[in-house]
């Protein structure tokens, strides 16, 4: 938290960077609103858990530079271009990308959740109006990857919307969250789980795209999500739950705890490379299990993280990562990425409370 705190921020713009080079010094590419949004929710939850407390005081400096660099707000609707100009603040991309925008509700209700700002929750209901009103299907259900929409849907987006609403569900209960966490829960059960496995890409009609996948890391993520939403609504989700954990671990993972990127539905490699971030959801996904009483899931978490530990973290510098492997251990990528961030610090907020000693005993 302090090499991105410090390194990670142009104080001058009150920006989070958008990646750093090895020797841990800022690049000049654009800056993603989702990557400020995820750093948003970084910083804010950090310092809700106690754990970097400092950060609250960048979160709502990004927060304000994000309305005036990325948004378009009538007082209605917000929506948030792509990408801006690292130096001039100028929109580099005006496309309007439902990943980023699920980012910008997560940050939103991170940000509420630290300071009670009302005003937040206000401008969730703004960025909401966008995505139910422009970057939702009237026509097929879900929502279009992006406006302009591409031909094809992904499962992904969605994901990270549910984790938004449940989210702002939990910290601003009675807003219409939980219900709307509903509707992309039923909409994985009817288009994105078939046979056990999650598909990633569609049809605009959800038919299975011809160049069919899933990704063990995401099956990895909705275990997890699939929890906190029976939590949340009483709902059964065991099985769904169960399918996805063991066709991921099955056939997703190495013997020495890697995690591969991508797999075909008849179980093919698609793709050998491994990337940080499922490795930090498979952890999650352990936890889960072991609050719902798996003896074998503390173990199998271990493994994982000696694997993210070895292979990903600490590297090329302290407090920084390699993204993206080869399988013969060759970096992909020739810097690090700010948007990792979100995923450790998740990972191991998780963790830290799937993993919790048992309280002791209280004495007679």
């Amino acid at each position: 938290m302090p090499v991105w705190a410090e390194r990670g921020f142009d104080m001058q713009a009150g920006r989070f960077r958008e990646r750093l080079d090895i020797a841990g010094h800022p690049l000049a590419v654009p800056h993603r609103s989702m990557v400020q949004a995820r750093q948003i929710f970084v910083f804010a939850d950090a310092a809700a858990a106690g754990w970097f407390p400092e950060g609250g005081a960048l979160a709502e400096a990004a927060m304000a530079a994000l309305l005036r660099d990325f948004a378009r707000d009538d007082g209605t609707r917000a929506s948030f271009a792509f990408s801006i100009d690292p130096h001039s603040g100028a929109t580099v991309s005006e496309v309007r990308d439902t990943y980023a925008h699920a980012f910008l509700l997560f940050s939103v209700g991170a940000l509420y959740r630290l300071n009670r700002d009302e005003t937040l929750l206000a401008l969730a209901d703004r960025i909401l109006a966008f995505v139910e009103t422009e970057l939702t299907d009237p026509v097929h259900g879900g929502l279009f990857d992006a406006v302009p929409a591409p031909a094809e849907k992904r499962q992904n987006p969605h994901m990270h919307l549910l984790e938004a609403y449940l989210f702002l569900a939990e910290v601003a209960p009675g807003r219409g969250y939980a219900e709307r966490a509903g509707q992309l829960v039923k909409l994985f059960e009817r288009h994105f789980l078939r046979d056990g496995l999650l598909l990633e890409y569609f049809t605009s009609d959800w038919q299975v795209a011809a160049h069919a996948a899933w990704e063990p890391g995401h099956h990895f993520e909705w275990v997890w999500l699939l929890d906190q939403y029976a939590q949340l609504t009483g709902s059964h989700t065991d099985e769904a739950m169960e399918q996805l954990f063991a066709s991921a671990a099955a056939h997703g993972v190495t013997a020495e705890g890697l995690i591969l990127d991508e797999l075909s539905p008849a179980f093919a490699i698609l793709k050998h490379s491994r990337r940080l971030w499922p490795h930090t959801e498979a952890i999650k996904a352990a936890a889960t299990r072991h609050m719902r009483g798996d003896a074998g899931a503390r173990n199998w978490a271990d493994l994982i993280a000696g694997a993210l530990t070895h292979h990903f973290l600490d590297t090329p510098f302290p407090g920084g990562w390699i993204d993206h492997r080869a399988p013969d251990g060759t970096a992909l990528v020739d810097y690090v990425p700010a948007s990792s961030l979100y995923h450790l610090l998740l990972g191991a907020r998780v963790a830290a409370q799937g993993f919790a000693p048992a309280p002791e005993p209280a004495k007679a």
